[in-house]
């Protein structure tokens, strides 16, 4: 058995994981699943993507979790997390998305009636008819997605189809998890969030320690920062007109790719440094450090003096200039 919010090996095999929810994700999309045991040694898998898409598949016990993401998920990457008990919630009978699709197909159904009163062979016609109209009935229920699941967690996380795969980049990445308030003016909370992602990467930017060890996440080179830093001029281009769907979308877009940034960079460490300049940059990592930890004034001046004297020899572009105000400066 595995625990909730568990990181899965991709090679985990569906029998090995059955039963239970898990989201298979990367850092663009996710889907949930819901593996049980079926019959003639099978498990059925029950998919969710986030825009209400549900679909139900049958798989061999000894396939590999990731060998479904792979066929689910564009892009590679995919990882899979345990998730808590699923609840699906079917559509009831006369829900607005059965009736549209009744609708469309007494509609259909109609206009072939008429068609087929004209019609010289009215009994194939009508059969025409009648396959069209069914045709038209689950037209509209694919494209109008239904269906709604419920996570068994705390209220307080905020989980739905909407924010579980944000809240899984950020647990994956040992960040705080800052859910959408129920009920808030959700274009207000779209900018709090944005301003608290400005301030976290404000924060470590000033930190020339942080700046030394993770290079990576102040590099407009980096294709992870590059999607960052597109992310966060998108939302500075929204309007009083954008809608609150897209304002809410683009601050979840700068929340994600700074997570997927920060972990990027740290991951990445010391090794994006040119490899020359590597063992000069963990020297100056080490004498940041030091000028934090300083007990007396002279050793923070010395040590600080250290490492502006290998930031000016490296001159990198993603490094603090020497006359940059740094953190560990009273």
């Amino acid at each position: 058995m595995y625990a909730t919010w568990q990181q899965v090996p991709p090679d985990t095999t569906w029998a090995g994981f059955a039963p239970g929810a898990v989201l298979l994700y990367n850092d663009d999309e996710a889907v949930v699943v819901d593996a049980r045991r079926g019959q003639k040694d099978k498990i059925k898998l029950r998919i969710q993507r986030p825009n209400g898409e549900r679909f139900e598949r049958d798989v061999k016990p000894g396939e590999s979790l990731g060998a479904q993401a792979a066929s689910l998920l564009e892009g590679s990457g995919a990882r899979a997390m345990v998730l808590p008990a699923v609840i699906w919630h079917e559509d009831q009978l006369f829900s607005p998305r059965n009736i549209a699709a009744l609708l469309a197909s007494a509609l259909v159904t109609t206009v072939f009636m008429v068609l087929t009163s004209l019609n010289s062979n009215p009994m194939s016609f009508l059969y025409l008819s009648f396959m069209i109209a069914g045709a038209a009935a689950m037209g509209v229920r694919r494209l109008w997605k239904g269906g709604r699941l419920t996570f068994l967690a705390p209220d307080r996380l905020g989980l739905t189809m909407g924010t579980i795969h944000a809240y899984a980049l950020t647990r994956e990445a040992g960040k705080l998890w800052v859910p959408p308030t129920p009920g808030s003016d959700r274009r207000g909370l779209a900018y709090q969030r944005v301003d608290a992602i400005r301030d976290a990467y404000l924060g470590l930017r000033g930190d020339i320690a942080y700046r030394i060890e993770s290079p990576a996440l102040f590099d407009p080179k980096v294709p992870a920062t590059a999607e960052f830093e597109a992310a966060l001029v998108a939302f500075d281009d929204v309007t009083d007109l954008t809608s609150t769907d897209e304002l809410d979308e683009r601050a979840t877009e700068v929340e994600l790719t700074f997570n997927v940034a920060q972990a990027n960079a740290e991951r990445l460490g010391l090794s994006h440094f040119p490899e020359h300049a590597r063992a000069d940059a963990r020297r100056a990592g080490k004498a940041a450090r030091l000028a934090a930890g300083a007990t007396t004034e002279g050793e923070r001046q010395a040590s600080l003096a250290q490492v502006k004297r290998i930031l000016d020899s490296l001159a990198l572009y993603y490094l603090p200039a020497v006359d940059e105000k740094l953190a560990i400066e009273k």
